[in-house]
This record gives structure tokens, C-alpha cells and sequence, in this order.
């Protein structure tokens, strides 16, 4: 079992640099270069609900549109807020996620 776990970390942190270097070449390289992203992450991996990969790829495409329409309706500036203040209801109400068991 150690050795899956050692070959995932590698895997993962070579799809990682290869990423950051790709990116890297059409954007300018900063510090907090892929912080957007890992938000996104984050808020559907606690919407969707830890250690679920089905409830995760549902909740990402839920939070996808959900960012879609919030873009067109409120607009760009407050749907990040609006995602954060729905992760933040999420976490009070229903620990385990949306698509969590109990």
C-alpha cells in the first residue's frame, strides 16, 4: 500500500509541474499564480463532500452552473463571495457535504 501512495505523490506532483510550467508560458508567473483555481477546488471538494469522487464530479458540475448563472446575473465581482457564503452555509448545515452521507 505504501508504494501506491508514493507513486500517486509522484504522479501528482509531476502533473503539477508539468502544469505550472505550461502555464507558464502564456501567463505571467507569480506567487499566487493558481490560487483561483484551488479555490474552485476546494469549494466543490466541501460541497461535494470528502473522500466521494461521484459526489465531487457532481458537485462540480452543481457549482459550475451555479457560477455560470451567478456570473450572469450578479455578475463577475460577487460570485466568488456568493460561492464562499454557499460553502460557508454548507459547512454550517451539512458538515459531510451536500452529497455526503452521514
Amino acid at each position: 500500500m505504501p508504494v501506491a501512495f508514493a507513486l500517486a505523490f509522484g504522479i501528482s506532483a509531476a502533473l503539477a509541474g508539468l502544469t505550472g510550467a505550461l502555464l507558464g508560458s502564456i501567463r505571467f508567473i507569480t506567487p499566487t499564480m493558481g490560487s483561483e483555481p484551488l479555490t474552485k477546488a476546494m469549494i466543490v471538494v466541501i460541497f461535494g463532500g470528502l473522500g466521494n469522487l461521484g459526489a465531487t464530479a457532481g458537485a462540480a458540475y452543481l457549482i459550475g452552473f451555479i457560477e455560470a448563472f451567478l456570473i450572469l446575473g450578479l455578475g463577475l465581482y460577487w460570485t466568488p463571495f456568493v460561492l464562499f457564503l454557499l460553502m460557508i452555509l454548507v459547512l454550517l448545515f451539512r458538515p459531510n457535504g451536500v452529497f455526503g452521507g452521514k
